[in-house]
């Protein structure tokens, strides 16, 4: 089966093996007004044992400007990660018990009083097949997502993603401006990087 492998400036940072899941995301996400600037995120849905559940293998891992995150799509792996459920990362907390995520007004009032942490950022990714792409900070352009996404559909592919954002496009249930799509096959990495 085939799995994802992630790497930190060539120092491995998780293997996940693809066999019983639905679908994996490892993503970089960032925003001016959060600390760290940009943090690596991995996890995915199981159809483990006939049940569905919520893996995880990386949370929250801050990501230094000029560190190059790669991400490596392989036929098959050696030695991969265990992911863990949020009851063993987080054994201390109370279930999430919250099924409403919408963001109301006074929710959206505290996100724009937030004080602004960064003056920009300017991020880069680079596929294997030669797609390259930028995007920077502007004042329609506050926070950005890079993500590696895969799913059980298309087993053999997996989708790199890099888009920026604002509030006002959340708000407004839009997609911010997409820089890079791109779908890789099995051999193929997609890298990443905070240059600002």
């Amino acid at each position: 089966m085939p799995c994802l492998s992630v790497e930190l400036d060539g120092a491995p940072v998780t293997t996940i093996n693809l066999a019983g899941m639905v679908v994996v995301d490892v993503s970089v996400h960032g925003a001016l007004d959060r600390n760290p600037k940009a943090a690596l995120d991995a996890g995915g849905g199981s159809d483990a044992q006939g049940g569905r559940g919520y893996l995880i293998w990386v949370t929250e891992l801050p990501i230094q400007a000029g560190a190059v995150l790669k991400v490596v799509f392989h036929e098959a792996c050696e030695n991969p990660d265990e992911g863990k459920t949020i009851e063993q990362l987080f054994p201390d907390e109370e279930p999430c018990t919250q099924t409403d995520f919408t963001i109301n007004d006074e929710m959206a009032a505290e996100i724009r009083a937030r004080p602004q942490l960064h003056q920009a950022f300017s991020v880069q990714v680079a596929t294997s097949q030669g797609q390259q792409a930028m995007a920077v900070s502007d004042v329609r352009n506050t926070d950005f997502t890079f993500r590696v996404l895969w799913d059980h559909t298309r087993p053999h592919q997996a989708r790199a993603h890099l888009s920026t954002h604002c509030l006002d496009d959340v708000l407004a249930r839009r997609a911010g401006p997409s820089h890079l799509k791109a779908m890789l096959d099995l051999g193929d990495s997609v890298s990443f990087m905070l240059t600002a």
